[in-house]
């Protein structure tokens, strides 16, 4: 009895035991889970994807990216409705940077954080709804690039997919590639485009994969960037190796596509060649009208370009394209040239007017330097002869100064003493009575006169 009663313990106990465990063992599986799921949360954007606009006026959108570990670095690309829209700025987080136009933006930053945010700015065309799209959002983390769209690697998911549909071509350094922007892209196996078929071709001396135009000489490949963050086709010149992005737009009736100028190709007098900003990193060669400003060339304020394209008969030629409203049309070469000429003309005229009149004030401006040098000289001259005259007549003024005043002086003591005449007569009675000198010198010169006071002498006496 007492030894089954032990028996009968240990079973109890053991099976307490084995119950404790379990619940243990449940409870450790439940926290492991919780914390793997939370450990291993994708990364997420959120933000505005419908907007309602007025035309002229500014409205703007959010956008925040999350992570649970620290963002090193983040790409974000939006696609809006250019023809209500228009890409004003954008902003956010440390060393941002960002670019926009003809219906993409790209907003890129380091915020070495986890979240980051971005604010972009647009301008109404109209009043309209209107969608923006999130084509791409890629970021950065320990080293690693997760394409937050998708919660993977973008890399290794790029990479494993291109692999997987071009297993014959092997890894990217033995593919063709091409530097865009400071990044290096690689030739990639093409999507189906209407009217191009697939061929194989020779690029950069390795056997690659693009797409030719059924009845054009005219190339796609298509292009991969070394992160995996851009994949777009790009019409490739087997003349020169270079490479644009490929663009087919409407041209009245025509279907035209853009190209590389043809080498010597005849450029439009007053245009300048520009690169066209084209999608976030791309650009297009384009042709800019400028204004002569004497010596300076100065580009006009509109967004009006010249793109050389090729229409679906072959026909190359230079097209107008219109940045703002996304329209192109045929540039009319030889009525632009009739107006050039006629323009130039009426500059050569007023050339020739302005260069006629030039010479004419120079010719006034000689001929009044003349008059003005002999003006100066008969005024110095009149001015010396005046200075000369009134010397000479002070200095002959002077020289006759000495005998006027002899003369006022009076009779001197010789003469009154070489005088002999006497004047006689009462000084009371009548002046009459005198006899003045000149009166006896007429009768006889000899006789001298002295004048003789009669009062005098009697008080003499």
């Amino acid at each position: 009895m007492v030894q089954d009663r032990k028996n009968l313990e240990r079973e109890i106990f053991m099976s307490k035991r084995n119950y404790l465990s379990g619940i243990t063992g449940i409870l450790l599986a439940g926290l492991l889970l919780l914390f793997g799921m939370t450990a291993m949360a994708a990364p997420s954007v959120e933000g505005d994807t419908s907007l309602t606009v007025k035309e002229d006026e500014t409205v703007s959108a959010e956008y925040t990216i999350t992570n649970d570990k620290a963002i090193e670095s983040v790409t974000l690309t939006l696609s809006y409705d250019r023809e209500a829209l228009t890409y004003m700025s954008g902003s956010g987080g440390n060393n941002f940077s960002g670019s926009g136009g003809n219906g993409s933006v790209q907003l890129s930053s380091r915020p070495e954080d986890t979240t980051a945010s971005f604010s972009v700015r647009f301008k109404g065309r109209k009043d309209a709804e209107t969608q923006i799209s999130i084509l791409s959002c890629t970021i950065m983390v320990d080293g690693a690039e997760i394409d937050v769209l998708k919660g993977e690697d973008s890399a290794a998911e790029g990479g494993e997919g291109e692999e997987t549909s071009e297993g014959e071509e092997g890894d990217d350094e033995e593919r063709a590639s091409f530097v865009i922007d400071e990044r290096t892209f690689y030739v990639r196996r093409p999507d189906s485009i209407e009217g191009f078929d697939t061929i194989h071709m020779d690029i950069q001396g390795i056997e690659s994969r693009v797409l030719k135009h059924n009845t054009l000489d005219l190339y796609v490949v298509r292009l991969r960037s070394d992160n995996g963050s851009y994949r777009d086709d790009f019409v490739y010149n087997p003349d020169t190796g270079n490479v644009i992005p490929f663009v087919q737009m409407k041209s009245g009736t025509e279907d035209v596509i853009f190209i590389e100028p043809d080498e010597g190709v005849h450029v439009p007098v007053r245009y300048v060649p520009v690169d066209l900003g084209w999608g976030p990193k791309y650009t297009l060669p384009a042709l800019k009208h400028v204004i002569i400003d004497g010596v300076d060339e100065i580009q006009d304020d509109t967004n009006r370009y010249l793109i050389y394209g090729i229409n679906q008969d072959g026909k190359k030629a230079w097209y107008s394209y219109d940045y703002d409203t996304g329209s192109l049309q045929l540039f009319d070469d030889v009525a632009y040239q009739g107006e050039q000429n006629y323009i130039l003309e009426l500059e050569e005229k007023e050339m020739g007017l302005r260069a006629s009149g030039n010479e004419q004030l120079q010719k006034y401006n000689r001929d009044m330097g003349r008059r003005l040098n002999i003006i100066m000289f008969m005024t110095i001259f009149i001015i010396i002869l005046l200075n000369v005259i009134v010397m000479m007549y002070l200095r002959m003024r002077k020289m006759q100064m000495p005998e006027r005043e002899e003369e006022e002086d009076g009779p001197s003591e010789e003469n009154m003493q070489s005088s002999k005449a006497f004047v006689t007569g009462n000084l009371e009675e009548n002046e009459m009575d005198f006899q003045g000198p000149d009166e006896e010198e007429d009768e006889d010169e000899e006789i001298d006169l002295e004048i003789i006071d009669l009062d005098i002498m009697e008080n003499d006496d």
